[in-house]
């Protein structure tokens, strides 16, 4: 009798353990699918040089695969594609793109009038944590502030941001900081910052941005607003088909 038993529960288990992988193969979705963050964006009106900047919003998507990853934000796109060692800067609304090798070298990616300007910018930059904590859409929240003196041909941009970083989400964060270091260093006025940032941890899930230039201040806000696990549509992380591809300028003005 107990040997029936014993055979019994070995079948069970062996039952268990056979749907386990039958699911496992079923939904290869849980397993395997790719990260979604969902993000808005508030841009404050300003005066800058006597041109008028009104107010904007925009939407913002963030998809992470293991290898690959995609920030939209308004109409410029970022594909980073380690699997190739890639970046791509898009333009949607000129439908133009810049190539990019990684690592990033930025004497051999900037344009000619991008590398001046590079020659000629000072950045320095301090990261303070602060004992400031708060729930933004659930998630436990710290406080840190980055303060970044830059300064050009005499004219100073003092920057200010406040980020409000979480460990609650459930997120790869080695992972997402690898992606979005490379997304800071596109912007050469940040390579100095670098040090600085990669001090805090977690995800940010708010941040107050604030520059002032030639006597007027630009503010943006930028929060997300929820992140989920989730396929990433067919094409996602492909450079867009028909666009013109163009050389790295981060300092060029929109037209």
């Amino acid at each position: 009798m107990r040997r029936k038993k014993d055979m019994s529960k070995k079948k069970i288990f062996y039952v268990i353990v056979s749907l386990f992988i039958f699911c496992l193969f079923l939904f290869p979705a849980l397993t395997k699918a790719d990260v979604l963050i969902k993000k808005t964006r508030h841009t404050d009106a300003a005066t800058i040089m006597g041109q008028s900047q009104p107010a904007k919003d925009e939407q913002g998507l963030t998809w992470i695969a293991k290898d690959k990853m995609r920030n939209d934000m308004g109409e410029e796109s970022i594909i980073i594609r380690f699997d190739i060692n890639k970046i791509y800067a898009i333009d949607n609304s000129e439908k133009t793109y810049s190539e990019i090798d990684l690592p990033i070298d930025m004497e051999k990616t900037l344009s000619p009038e991008a590398k001046t300007m590079m020659q000629m910018m000072t950045v320095t930059a301090t990261l303070t944590e602060t004992k400031e904590t708060q729930q933004i859409r659930g998630w436990n929240c710290k406080k840190y502030l980055v303060n970044i003196s830059a300064s050009m041909m005499g004219m100073n941009m003092p920057i200010t941001i406040e980020m409000w970083n979480t460990k609650d989400i459930e997120l790869d964060y080695n992972l997402y900081n690898k992606f979005f270091s490379q997304v800071m260093l596109l912007n050469p006025m940040f390579k100095d910052a670098m040090a600085e940032l990669e001090k805090m941890e977690g995800i940010t899930v708010l941040q107050k941005f604030s520059m002032t230039m030639m006597g007027a201040e630009q503010k943006f806000q930028e929060e997300v607003i929820s992140v989920e696990k989730k396929d990433a549509p067919a094409g996602t992380y492909e450079l867009p088909q028909g666009y013109t591809k163009k050389a790295y300028n981060p300092y060029a003005q929109k037209k």
